[in-house]
C-alpha cells in the first residue's frame, strides 16, 4: 500500500491536518510510520479508520464515506462507553448492597444486645 504524508492523509480523509493529529494520531487510532525522517500514514490505516477511500477528487463521495464511517464509529464508541458505564454501575450497586447488608447486621446485633441487657435487669 502507498504511504502518504500527514497532510496528504488528512486531505484524503477530508479532515484538517490538525484534526488528524488531535483525534486520530495523538489518540492512537491511526498508526504513523517514519520513512526517511518524515511521518507517513499507510493508506490501509486510513481505510481501516475511515472506510473505503476514493483517491480521486470526488469530494461528495468521500464526504459521504467519511460521514457514514464516522456515524458507525460513533455508534460503536457510544455502545462501548455505555457498556463500560453499565459495568461500573453494577459494581457500585453490588458494593452498596454489601454495605447495606453489613449495616443491617450491625443494627440487628446492637438491638439484640440492648434487649438482652434490658431483660437482664429484671
Amino acid at each position: 500500500m502507498a504511504k502518504l504524508s500527514i497532510t496528504q492523509a488528512a486531505k484524503t480523509a477530508q479532515i484538517s491536518r490538525q484534526t488528524m493529529y488531535r483525534k486520530y494520531i495523538n489518540t492512537g487510532k491511526i498508526s504513523v510510520e517514519v520513512v526517511n525522517e518524515q511521518k507517513c500514514i499507510d493508506t490501509s490505516e486510513l481505510i481501516r479508520v475511515f472506510g473505503l477511500l476514493h483517491m480521486d477528487n470526488d469530494k461528495k463521495t468521500q464526504d459521504e464515506t467519511v460521514k457514514n464511517n464516522n456515524v458507525d464509529n460513533s455508534k460503536d464508541q457510544i455502545i462501548d462507553f455505555l457498556k463500560e458505564q453499565l459495568g461500573h454501575e453494577r459494581q457500585e450497586k453490588k458494593w452498596l448492597m454489601e454495605q447495606l447488608e453489613k449495616a443491617t447486621h450491625l443494627l440487628e446485633d446492637k438491638t439484640a444486645k440492648k434487649r438482652k441487657k434490658f431483660l437482664g435487669l429484671f
